[in-house]
C-alpha cells in the first residue's frame, strides 16, 4: 500500500493540486466526456498516448471519482492497456487493480488533514462523505488508509467494484 501512497503523493506534487481534472492533464493523460450508457469511465493506452474517458451523464462528483480512480489505473496498470484494453473488461470486481486503483483514488482526492478534520463532526461513513462530497465507498478507503499509517478505525470491508 505504501508504494500507491506515495505515487498519489508524488503525481499530487509534481502534476497539480486537488483537481484531479487538471492533475490528469497535466500528467499527459487526455481526459474525454462522452456518452457511455451505464458504464462509468475507462482508461485506455493506445500508440502512446492516454485517455481517461469519463460518462458525461453522471453528476461531477461521480466524475471527479471515475477519474481519480481511472488515473489510477494509468499511473500503476499502464502496461497493462498498452494494447487499448478498456478496463471494464480487463479489471474485474475483486481485482487486485480495482482495489489499487481505488486506494489511489482516495488517497490523491482527500488529504490526512481534511478527514481527520471533518471526523471531529461526523459520526458516521455517510455524514462523513457527504460533509467531504465524496461517495461513502471511497471515503471508506480513505479511512483503511488511515488505519494503514496506524489509526484504529473500525470499519467493514469495501467493496472494490463500486465503480463498475
Amino acid at each position: 500500500m505504501q508504494r500507491i501512497l506515495d505515487l498519489a503523493h508524488s503525481v499530487n506534487e509534481e502534476y497539480g493540486g486537488r483537481n484531479i481534472f487538471e492533475t490528469a492533464e497535466n500528467s499527459g493523460v487526455n481526459v474525454w466526456y462522452r456518452f457511455l450508457g451505464g458504464l462509468k469511465g475507462f482508461y485506455m493506452c493506445e500508440l502512446g498516448k492516454r485517455y481517461i474517458i469519463i460518462n458525461d451523464s453522471f453528476d461531477k462528483m461521480t466524475q471527479t471519482v471515475v477519474c481519480a480512480h481511472e488515473l489510477g489505473h494509468d499511473m500503476l496498470h499502464r502496461e497493462l492497456s498498452a494494447e487499448g484494453i478498456r478496463d471494464n473488461t480487463l479489471f474485474l470486481a475483486g481485482n487486485k487493480t480495482e482495489r489499487e486503483a481505488n486506494i489511489f483514488a482516495a488517497e490523491i482526492l482527500i488529504s490526512d488533514e481534511e478527514i481527520l478534520s471533518e471526523m471531529e463532526y461526523c459520526q458516521t461513513i455517510e455524514a462523513l462523505s457527504y460533509s467531504l462530497g465524496y461517495m461513502s465507498e471511497i471515503v471508506s478507503y480513505k479511512l483503511e488508509i488511515l488505519n494503514y499509517l496506524g489509526y484504529g478505525f473500525n470499519l467493514n470491508e469495501v467493496g472494490s467494484d463500486f465503480l463498475k
